[in-house]
């Protein structure tokens, strides 16, 4: 995978990740929530066809969502 394509897919995994962030702080999810989507999204990333480019993928996609789930981890419990 070239780097464009590794650029298209961290853009299109972005806005998961803010829109998560952002639910939870809100306290619309609480982070348990927001890091099991996370998780079903690296799954569902893991089990795609094993071909070579969407191994690239696969590679690029986990790397994204793992900056996402840490992210989350880290935030603060939001107060109610």
């Amino acid at each position: 995978m070239d780097e464009a394509a590794q650029g298209i897919a961290k853009a299109a995994l972005t806005p998961q990740s803010v829109v998560l962030h952002a639910l939870v702080h809100k306290g619309v999810l609480t982070r348990e929530d927001a890091l099991g989507i996370v998780h079903r999204s690296q799954d569902a990333a893991a089990n795609v066809p094993s071909a070579e480019a969407a191994g690239k993928a696969v590679v690029v996609t986990q790397n994204c969502l793992a900056g996402a789930r840490e992210g989350l981890a880290a935030m603060a419990i939001p107060q109610r």
